[in-house]
């Protein structure tokens, strides 16, 4: 089986009388029976009142996976149009292959595109499959935090990556996925660890984290939505010179009614939640550096902290330790 970002697998099972010599696990299904598909995908994706709608006279499906502790590479077709409701305790990344999907999450509605990798929502959301191929990579949620170092940690769903996010995720699954996936080759508990280290890694590179301040905008009328754009866009501009007015105009608001916006649903000003967002970037990346690599400075200056004092009081009121402490801790684990 090999996955890329931009194409589909072609799997085959291990040889016969081969015993596993590690703990990941292989399934391979195919078949043309729409009820066989929908027991297996309701079980395996907690499906939740799927409707289902053939749109072919035949109907083929298939699946492959291979799964440990940490993480499961997948790949998945269905020749249906299925509306459903789902959710998983991993976190999922997820890219088209063919077909349509739209996924709809606290009152908004995304099309995926095709080799785009998203994060689906932890929670329960809404999904319209059509005639889809799928490829997906499951990431054990405790095993995430647990790099991180942050129990309460959360991707923000279905937001694009980053252009150079995108970059490291597909060199990511370019490199290693074909080594993950040779189910007849063992691999050593050491190997698969670094494997999973450089999924959970890329996907930290690649998409933005849930932020309390984002999570707590939760309704759906025209002053949330505006509002969304501008936490959207201080998030994917955050390392850049931006400030109340390049804010303001990218969620189509005045600089005023953006202040008045933020104070009403966030109790913060514009120049705090730019620095609240620099900060949690900063301590993300503190969190996953290597301390013989880069230096605190360094990283403050990556986030717009161009005083290392101030930086460093700011970071110690907001998480309680100094960065370089920080630092030290990712360096002993």
């Amino acid at each position: 089986m090999v996955l890329t970002p931009d194409a589909g697998p072609a799997a085959s099972a291990p040889p016969l009388g081969v015993e596993r010599a590690d703990s990941r696990s292989y399934r391979r299904l195919a078949g043309t029976d729409v009820d066989q598909a929908m027991a297996f995908f309701t079980s395996d994706y907690d499906l939740k009142a799927p409707a289902i709608r053939r749109t072919h006279a035949d109907t083929a499906w298939d699946f492959a996976g291979v799964t440990d502790e940490r993480m499961s590479l997948r790949t998945s077709r269905f020749g249906v149009d299925l509306r459903s409701q789902s959710q998983s305790d991993d976190f999922i990344v997820a890219w088209l292959r063919s077909g349509s999907s739209t996924i709809t999450y606290n009152g908004r509605s995304v099309d995926l595109e095709p080799a785009v990798p998203v994060i689906l929502p932890s929670e329960t959301y809404d999904l319209h499959h059509r005639d889809i191929g799928l490829n997906l990579v499951h990431l054990d949620r405790q095993f995430v935090t647990s790099l991180v170092g942050d129990d309460t940690f959360s991707f923000e769903p279905l937001e694009r990556p980053a252009v150079d996010g995108m970059g490291v995720w597909r060199d990511t699954v370019r490199r290693l996925s074909s080594t993950w996936l040779q189910v007849d080759a063992p691999m050593t508990a050491t190997v698969r660890r670094d494997i999973a280290d450089a999924f959970a890694n890329a996907a930290l590179r690649a998409f933005p984290r849930r932020s309390t301040w984002r999570a707590a905008v939760t309704g759906s009328g025209p002053e949330h939505q505006r509002l969304r754009r501008a936490l959207d866009y201080v998030q994917a501009h955050a390392r850049e010179p931006i400030g109340t007015p390049e804010i303001a105009a990218a969620a189509g608001l005045s600089p005023r009614g953006l202040q008045q916006s933020l104070r009403r649903h966030l109790d913060q000003t514009p120049g705090e939640l730019l620095r609240s967002v620099r900060l949690d970037g900063a301590l993300d990346e503190l969190r996953r550096a290597e301390r013989d690599e880069t230096s605190v400075a360094d990283i403050a200056r990556g986030w717009g902290f161009g005083h290392l004092g101030r930086f460093s009081a700011a970071y110690r009121s907001r998480f309680g330790e100094l960065p370089s402490d920080t630092l030290r801790t990712r360096t002993r684990r």
